[in-house]
């Protein structure tokens, strides 16, 4: 396979979190270990962009995360609708 340059940049940027990803589904353990692939995915990623949003002093993220979940449940839809490419 011959990775792209933005496919080598993206690994190297976010690659440590989907091995520690990946690993947790495959050794059934960690935070989504109880979760399938694409719930996994998407409620990690949630995590990110819900965290970044704390750190840049939201407090009313804190207060629930709704936002969370519900960009979580997005990404989901997303997967599930690109299902033919991503099990390929």
């Amino acid at each position: 396979m011959t990775a792209s340059t933005y496919l080598i940049e993206r690994i190297a940027r976010h690659g440590d979190a989907a091995i520690r990803l990946s690993q947790e589904l495959l050794n059934g353990n960690g935070e989504f270990a109880e979760h399938d692939q694409k719930s996994a995915i998407a409620f990690d990623a949630a995590d990110f962009v819900w965290a970044f949003l704390c750190l840049q002093g939201n407090e009313t993220m804190q207060d629930s995360r709704q936002i969370r979940n519900e960009i979580a449940e997005r990404i989901i839809e997303v997967l599930r609708s690109a299902d033919s490419q991503i099990n390929s």
